[in-house]
């Protein structure tokens, strides 16, 4: 299962600075750049169709956020 260090050091590396990157594009990007397993895909919550490594990325997202290490748009968009 990826790990919530592996997933900022991805974002870090991966995603250009300066620029608004999408949710969507930065779920991309860890795709593209990580091999996830069966555990990362299994459902987030019951009920639920969002596999567990997109709720890492948004937990990621949001405690960079809190430590102003990466910037928010309010609309899903982020930028380094």
């Amino acid at each position: 299962m990826i790990r919530l260090p592996e997933i900022w050091a991805i974002i870090r590396i991966k995603l250009p600075s300066g620029i608004w990157v999408s949710l969507d594009e930065i779920y991309r990007i860890i795709e593209h750049n990580h091999k996830l397993d069966d555990e990362d895909c299994e459902p987030q919550a019951p009920n639920s169709d969002i596999p567990k490594w997109k709720r890492n990325v948004r937990n990621v997202l949001q405690y960079r956020k809190t430590t102003g290490e990466i910037e928010w748009d309010g609309n899903a968009k982020y930028m380094l």
